[in-house]
């Protein structure tokens, strides 16, 4: 095995553990678990990727990530939050309108019709994907990557620096003004992959059409990318509201359920981000070949719409009279 896959697996392990001993004993370790652990897990997935593709670490890409890459996100942010303020807190009484119109759960439209919850998805789902790509593809060419597989190196790098910024931040918030940090520190470590996937692609885009000026590959590469962090909020905001609006105990372990699904794309992202780095490293035009006659392919999928049980039975939870025909 290649020394930097040991490498990985140690960091893991070690911020894996730590997190535990924290959870188990949180009046001892909670703020070790708290840094070591929101930041263990991206920079296991940094060295494993680099050890595949075998090249150097671009420590550069992954300051800038970790750097600009957030100046620019929260700047673009705070614009679109006071543009999107205005209009959701406008829109609020009809979005609820819509929603007791579908006979949701009248416990489900109180959450899901607030502006508050409107402005969370927006910001969520459509601005972050977006303006954080942009942040730490500009942090990434601090690198000036001079290949392919190391474009594709500096914008994991990117993600990775992004990740333990943005993880530390939300971790922290969990430990200081609410009592589930753990949970928080959890589910940011399960998306360790998220953040470096995401980038990777949109740097490698925008390097490939600085060579070929290929547009339409440009904007499959970004697309792409921002979809992959689109999916991975949108799975967490829904789980939250949900959460939210029926609380642990009526789901019967919401925050169990949240946790597996969450450890779910984690892995689907993680996978993706092996199978994309092995391409990259071979050289391949074609990222994630799909082959319906592959075992890892059908594993993969059965793995993926295994994993849709979860939000389906939430769905179930919100229109109770499916139940009853």
């Amino acid at each position: 095995m290649r020394p930097r896959y040991w490498q990985a697996l140690t960091v893991a392990a070690l911020g894996v553990g730590t997190v535990v001993w924290g959870i188990v004993d949180p009046n001892e370790l909670s703020v070790i678990a708290l840094l070591f652990g929101a930041a263990s897990l991206p920079a296991a997935v940094l060295l494993a990727v680099s050890g595949r593709l075998e090249t150097d670490m671009p420590v550069g890409s992954l300051v800038g990530g970790a750097t600009i890459g957030p100046i620019i996100a929260v700047l673009s942010h705070a614009f679109v939050f006071g543009f999107a303020y205005l209009f959701f807190f406008g829109f609020a009484e009809e979005a609820a309108s819509m929603l007791e119109v579908l006979r949701i759960d009248p416990a489900l439209v109180d959450v899901a019709g607030s502006p508050w919850t409107l402005l969370l998805f927006f910001e969520m789902v459509l601005v972050a994907p977006f303006t954080e790509e942009i942040g730490k593809a500009v942090g990434a060419s601090v690198q000036r990557p001079d290949s392919r597989q190391r474009a594709f190196m500096a914008g994991v790098a990117a993600g990775v620096g992004f990740a333990i910024v943005e993880n530390v931040l939300y971790a922290s918030g969990g430990f200081f003004f609410g009592p589930e940090w753990q949970a928080v520190v959890a589910v940011r470590m399960l998306g360790a992959a998220v953040h470096p996937l995401a980038s990777g692609l949109v740097v490698m885009g925008w390097w490939e059409w600085r060579q070929h000026r290929d547009a339409g590959l440009l904007a499959r590469r970004f697309l792409a990318g921002a979809g992959v962090h689109a999916l991975w909020n949108g799975s967490i905001v829904v789980l939250a509201v949900v959460g939210e609006a029926y609380g642990v105990d009526r789901l019967l372990g919401l925050g169990a359920l949240g946790v597996v699904y969450a450890a779910v794309l984690g892995a689907v992202a993680l996978a993706v981000l092996w199978r994309v780095s092995v391409s990259v490293a071979d050289d391949l035009e074609e990222m994630v070949p799909f082959d319906a006659t592959d075992a890892r392919t059908i594993g993969g999928w059965a793995v993926l719409t295994a994993s849709m049980l979860i939000p389906m039975a939430l769905l179930f939870m919100a229109y109770p009279e499916w139940l009853g025909g």
